[in-house]
């Protein structure tokens, strides 16, 4: 199967409380993410959407390396702000390190970056467009995209699922295509 999420910032002891997690502190955080994430298999794919983690502080945190090794899956990074400058998260056995991608599987169709975008290639389609970086804070909610970070999903949602709630959902396009951009 194949799953997404975002924005773990492993080590990173301000995000607990920016993003009110309810961590005590960086290491219970990064237990639980952890564990959240292994509930994939390690067959399982995940596209993981940007801001991995950063290099632990003195005494506090595990290294990334550790933090890698310890997670199932197939692991694919799009590279979001804070990976940008990290070269130890750049530096991981990631399968797969693009900006921008386009996953397909089974008839199912999300553009992926870290960024939320306003309008996406086949959205008239039906295209998911996927994205982490904004902590579930983001004003404006558009039908078919989704925030799959931490903040929003407890744990990797599976394409399925999120595939499902989109058909529940009205959607419009929002850009001047209406429908005639070319076919998936």
């Amino acid at each position: 199967m194949i799953y997404f999420w975002s924005d773990t910032h492993f080590n990173h002891a301000k995000i607990i409380d920016f993003a009110t997690r309810g961590d005590a502190n960086v290491e219970t955080m990064n237990e639980r993410l952890i564990s959240n994430w292994n509930t994939i298999g390690k067959r399982d794919t995940i596209w993981f959407l940007g801001d991995f983690g950063f290099h632990p502080k003195s005494g506090e945190g595990y290294s990334l390396t550790n933090i890698f090794k310890a997670l199932n899956g197939i692991k694919c990074l799009v590279v979001g702000n804070h990976d940008e400058r990290n070269p130890e998260v750049l530096k991981l056995p990631w399968d797969r390190v693009e900006k921008l991608y386009t996953v397909k599987d089974n008839g199912m169709r999300a553009e992926v970056c870290h960024y939320p975008l306003e309008t996406w290639k086949a959205a008239a389609h039906g295209a998911l467009m996927l994205h982490g970086h904004s902590h579930g804070t983001l004003q404006r909610k558009l039908p078919h995209r989704f925030d799959v970070g931490v903040d929003c999903f407890p744990a990797p949602i599976s394409f399925i699922e999120l595939w499902e709630r989109a058909k529940k959902q009205t959607f419009e396009v929002v850009d001047h295509h209406r429908g005639k951009e070319e076919e998936l």
